[in-house]
């Protein structure tokens, strides 16, 4: 079974993402905390595959915090895969900045909010 830790504020897109991924057969973890220690210590703790982040304008979902996290993570676990989720339509210039960081391997997928749950579920059972 595939374990994913889902960092998403956005409570309906972190829902829909958890179910379509569970259908999928992953078994999900909501991070309780944005927080990137929290994070880290969540994806340690339940030995996580993979890690998916939504990256907003604010706060700690910024994609320079959100890389911050990524960093931490990738020391003590290279091999889990990161994906970030973003908004290109109220965004388009963190949106680049995501594919940027796809481009340069510092995260293994990316996905616009728009594409369907299921859509990311098995685009990421792919990775």
């Amino acid at each position: 079974m595939k374990r994913t830790v889902l960092a998403i504020r956005n409570s309906l897109v972190r829902e829909a993402v958890a179910m379509a991924l569970g259908k999928a057969g992953f078994l999900v973890e909501k991070a309780s905390s944005p927080d990137p220690l929290q994070i880290v210590a969540t994806c340690s703790a339940t030995l996580a595959g993979f890690l998916v982040m939504d990256i907003t304008r604010t706060g700690e979902g910024t994609l320079e915090a959100r890389m911050e996290t990524v960093d931490m993570l990738r020391a003590l676990h290279p091999e889990i895969k990161v994906a970030f989720l973003c908004d290109k339509t109220s965004d388009e210039n963190i949106a680049y900045k995501v594919k940027r960081a796809k481009e340069e391997g510092k995260i293994d997928a990316f996905f616009y909010e728009s594409v369907s749950s299921d859509y990311l579920a098995d685009a990421l059972d792919a990775l």
